[in-house]
This record gives structure tokens, sequence and C-alpha cells, in this order.
């Protein structure tokens, strides 16, 4: 008697790409290098979207429009980025 189900193992996503050992990977350097850039452009994107939001109208030094569309829109990027890949389990 076969065995059927109606659903379907889920594979594991890889959290990220196999890379070859190296000398190179191992220095502290390059670990601080990977494990920078995206907790700083967090924190820049909640800096640029505080000021443009209320700090700059507070201190008297506001963005002009221009300038917060394009700092909002920027933090709205890397967050929906962000949301797809905790979605998709990728982050």
């Amino acid at each position: 008697m076969a065995r059927s189900t109606t659903v379907k193992a889920a594979r594991p996503v890889p959290a990220s790409i196999p890379m070859p050992d190296s000398a190179i990977r191992l220095h502290w350097a390059y670990q601080l290098f990977v494990r920078l850039p995206r907790p700083a452009l967090d924190w820049i994107g909640v800096a640029a979207a505080a000021w443009a939001l209320f700090v700059g109208d507070w201190l008297g030094r506001p963005m002009d429009d221009a300038a917060r569309i394009i700092a909002l829109g920027f933090v709205a990027a890397l967050y929906g980025i962000r949301t797809v890949e905790k979605t998709k389990g990728v982050a």
C-alpha cells in the first residue's frame, strides 16, 4: 500500500552561499566588513528618518522636500527588502 501525503516537506533554505575557506575570510578586517554594513545601514536609515520627520524641524534645520523624499524612500526600500528577506526565510 503506497503512503500518500498532501503536505510537502519544506526543504531548509540555506542562510548563505557556501564559500571556500580562505585566509582572507578569517581575517578580522574581513569579518568586520561582513558584519557591519547591514546594521550600519539600519542605523543610518533610522537616523535619516528621524531627522526627516521631526528632529530637523525641532532644531530649526528642516530638510527640503526633495531630500526628505529621498531619505524616506531609502528607508522604505531598505526595510522593504528586509521584510521580504524575513518572510522568505533568507535573513
